[in-house]
């Protein structure tokens, strides 16, 4: 038996245990499974998330309770990187200050710049944060990389690999393409943003939590920042004011959301879990056969 969510909304916590009470699997978006949710589910065994981002699911209770967690990371990569890169352009040329000027009745011209001007740190070079680069390598964009986890090989000629400070320090830009856990705090707080150019920007469509949002309307407010481009927010529906300042632009946590990729990432979702139990039931089946052949029988599905 299937079971829809109809309230064309996300539930809330207080609502999910109510609904997925009886659930052996979870097509899972970005509502919260909490350790306290995941033990007062005992049928279920597998959370399949539509999309990359595992920060909403206590993965530890997850692994303790033996319940498994995929992902569909593959089909996230391209629009994720392509709202990146329209960020960045919309920053570049102003669009935000533009855009609410004009409709302020004021006709107003600022003065922007070409890609080929900025230095663009990546802190995070993942699958994302490598395709972002790759595009900003054609409009000549100099990009400066920060991530423990890489090696020098993966960079490509001309992206400079560099310590957190030396990105902060030298872009025009930062781009956030990190994974980290919530309970490390942000990547970016007061003592970064401190450190960044004066005037320089922000764009995030990683995770919310990487940038303190009070430190960031603090430096936006201040001049220490010029601009920033955000997708994700510690509370969403967001209403908070960040979004009331011209030179932010605000979107609705749709960096993944076009029409190709969204059809390709719930078929994803939901071929993991047919493949999921699949695989038990291919390994059940093996265990029956395996006890089968020392009675000397054949088990059925080998006729």
């Amino acid at each position: 038996m299937v079971r829809e969510n109809t309230l064309g909304r996300r539930l809330q916590p207080e609502e999910m245990l109510e609904a997925l009470r009886d659930a052996d699997a979870v097509l899972a978006g970005v509502e919260p499974y909490s350790s306290e949710l995941l033990a007062a589910l005992p049928r279920l065994r597998c959370i399949s998330r539509c999309g990359v981002g595992t920060d909403a699911i206590d993965l530890k209770a997850a692994q303790r309770l033996n319940i498994k967690v995929l992902t569909t990371g593959d089909e996230v990569v391209e629009p994720v990187a392509q709202m990146t890169v329209a960020m960045i352009l919309a920053l570049a040329r102003n669009i935000p200050l533009h855009y609410a000027e004009f409709h302020a009745g004021l006709w107003l011209k600022r003065t922007a710049y070409l890609l080929s001007e900025w230095t663009i740190g990546l802190i995070g070079f993942g699958r994302i944060g490598r395709r972002v680069e790759s595009y900003l390598r054609v409009f000549g964009a100099r990009a400066l990389v920060y991530d423990p986890y890489i090696t020098l090989s993966q960079l490509s000629s001309g992206t400079r690999f560099c310590s957190l400070g030396e990105v902060l320090s030298e872009s025009d830009l930062i781009s956030i393409h990190a994974a980290r856990s919530r309970s490390d705090g942000p990547i970016i707080g007061r003592a970064e943003i401190a450190s960044m150019k004066r005037g320089s920007r922000i764009v995030n469509t990683a995770r919310s939590y990487l940038v303190d949002e009070a430190a960031l309307h603090e430096a936006l407010k201040s001049g220490q920042l010029s601009a920033a481009a955000l997708d994700v927010f510690d509370s969403e529906p967001y209403a908070g004011s960040l979004g009331q300042l011209p030179q932010v632009l605000c979107t609705p946590h749709v960096a993944s959301l076009t029409r190709a990729s969204r059809v390709a990432m719930e078929l994803h979702c939901a071929m993991n879990v047919v493949d999921f139990f699949g695989r038990e039931l291919y390994q059940d089946q093996q265990a029956e056969s395996v006890d089968f052949k020392k009675d000397g029988k054949k088990p059925y599905y080998e006729k």
